[in-house]
């Protein structure tokens, strides 16, 4: 047999042998369907590089992980026009690194609550904040919580301001998706987080700070960092939790480090 034919032969049995690089869905924005399945994507669904997605609409988003490569996204930014002028995307062609950029604060060793002020600032992340549907977030003592003293959200919608009490208990904030509804049923883009205070019969208010509110449950969070723990397979807690709160951070918006212990085990 011809030397160069034999090495082709080998060459191309060696390829047949190796493993299909596999992609796993993590998070999912928006509308966006596998064009081969023509079903929509959801968390956990694996992908191979030739499969083509389509999305609905420039807001939508998908993140990946590789278990040899690590943590990727694609957004319509990187879609071409399709036949019928739909968004189209080639996963091994429109890839791209998933930022790493965000970094925890430390935890504290006494921890009381968050303080506010801080706690819904974020420039890193453009001021989305995380709030888990149903779970209270601890709020520092210093903050009394009771029928005087109160937090509440401030919007405006379609010309009106909108006025919202916080549901609270003595030692924390709960959220609902209520809360930021505006008049057309939409979620509020930019709210102000306002504090009402009560001293000698005095009830003064002021604006705490102004966010992005970003709900999720707390079901859909932990699917997710349980898939990536067992795609990642990062034996070294410091980084497993670097990535995963990276993956958060960058997918909805700041969350304070106690929570992701409590809440995630993270």
């Amino acid at each position: 047999m011809n030397g160069k034919l034999l090495v082709i032969i080998i060459w191309i049995s060696a390829l047949a042998g190796m493993p299909v690089e596999k992609y796993y869905v993590t998070f999912v924005k928006g509308k966006v369907t596998n064009q081969k399945t023509q079903k929509a994507l959801r968390v956990g669904d694996v992908l191979s590089p030739e499969d083509k997605l389509l999305f609905g609409d420039k807001t939508a988003k998908v993140s990946f992980i590789s278990p040899g490569k690590g943590r990727f996204d694609i957004n319509p930014n990187a879609t071409k026009p399709g036949e019928q002028n739909e968004l189209v995307a080639v996963l091994k062609s429109s890839l791209v690194p998933a930022s790493n950029t965000y970094h925890l604060s430390t935890r504290s060793l006494i921890f009381e609550g968050y303080d506010p002020v801080t706690y819904f600032s974020s420039p890193s992340t453009k001021d989305r904040i995380l709030l888990i549907r149903s779970e209270v977030l601890p709020i520092k003592p210093a903050y009394r919580l009771d029928g005087s003293n109160f937090f509440f959200l401030q919007f405006t919608s379609e010309g009106r301001t909108i006025t919202r009490k916080v549901d609270q208990i003595s030692n924390g904030l709960v959220f609902s998706d209520r809360l930021f509804e505006t008049a057309s049923g939409a979620m509020a883009n930019k709210v102000s987080l306002c504090y009402q205070s009560n001293a000698s019969g005095t009830a003064r208010s002021a604006v705490i700070a102004s966010f992005t509110p970003v709900l999720a449950g707390i079901e859909d969070i932990s699917a997710q960092v349980r898939l990536m723990e067992e795609i990642l397979g990062i034996a070294d807690k410091n980084k497993l939790k670097a990535e995963l709160s990276n993956h958060i951070f960058d997918n909805y918006g700041k969350i304070g480090s106690e929570e992701l212990s409590r809440l995630f085990g993270i």
